[in-house]
């Protein structure tokens, strides 16, 4: 019998120390997501560094991922979740749905205070059900790829890496919706002469303006982010930054993820330099 209420007791502090970890572990993945630390480890995104760098399953990263931005979002889903009261599946559901609201409303405080308080009252299944009755779901499709298809996806991660169909699918529309489409030879001549003569007929020496032309944004555009190398989610960056003097030139250009883009504007916001 003492060995059973032995066990028992050592249980309830195991529950203490791992609630303890656990909202340990949020706060520094809160920290991570904020300032894009996952970045400097050349991870894409919180969810990668949650599975390549620390191990998680998909369906746990994803969980913990959504529970952190929805931490960032709201001090009352912060605080639910350090008392206990809104479990982490919950509170990835409230981040999901609130990604899927339209602009003006993601940042509602009285959508987000409702949808805290309506997680925290309820189980996983009886949210789910509030959920699909208060909100329209978002639009899916579900695609049966045949065997041919999924073994050129595989010939695919030869070239790209160890990525899902689903960010192979990304990386190709990612190619076909951004990457300029090629000029003819002739077309491409009078485009650039174009924008080398002003109004009167003068050749000028540069273009000083913000806007990329699609000749040099054709010979930037390599596919994949200069940084930690994903293949999708790819913006145009100007290394010295445009406001500083740089200009929107080939050799002061690269492509990066929108994370690596943001995770450098914090580096250079913090250090209070533009490189």
């Amino acid at each position: 019998m003492i060995k059973e209420v032995n066990i028992f007791n050592e249980t309830k502090e195991l529950v203490k120390k791992e609630r303890f970890y656990t909202i340990k572990i949020l706060k520094n993945l809160m920290r991570i997501e904020r300032h894009k630390l996952y970045s400097d480890l050349k991870y894409p995104s919180l969810h990668k560094y949650l599975v390549r760098g620390l191990g998680y399953s998909d369906a746990e990263a994803v969980v913990r991922a959504n529970a952190v931005r929805l931490m960032l979002k709201s001090k009352k889903a912060k605080s639910k979740i350090e008392r206990g009261e809104l479990s982490l599946s919950n509170a990835a559901t409230v981040n999901k749905i609130l990604q899927s609201q339209r602009p003006s409303q993601k940042s509602s405080p009285s959508l987000v205070d409702k949808m805290v308080e309506e997680a925290s009252a309820c189980s996983a299944r009886e949210f789910q059900n509030f959920v699909s009755k208060e909100f329209k779901k978002e639009r899916k499709e579900v695609v049966v790829l045949q065997e041919y298809v999924l073994v050129q996806f595989d010939r695919l991660r030869k070239k790209y890496g160890d990525l899902s169909t689903l960010e192979l699918i990304q990386v190709m529309l990612e190619r076909e919706l951004k990457t300029p489409k090629p000029l003819s030879q002739n077309a491409a001549l009078q485009k650039n002469t174009a924008k080398l003569r002003g109004q009167n007929g003068r050749v000028r020496r540069e273009c000083k303006g913000r806007t990329i032309s699609v000749s040099v944004k054709r010979e930037v555009y390599d596919g994949k982010c200069n940084h930690c190398g994903v293949r999708y989610g790819l913006e145009y960056d100007h290394i010295q930054k445009f406001s500083h003097g740089g200009k929107s030139s080939a050799d002061n250009l690269q492509m990066l993820c929108r994370s690596c883009n943001q995770r450098k504007e914090i580096l250079a916001s913090q250090s209070d330099f533009f490189v």
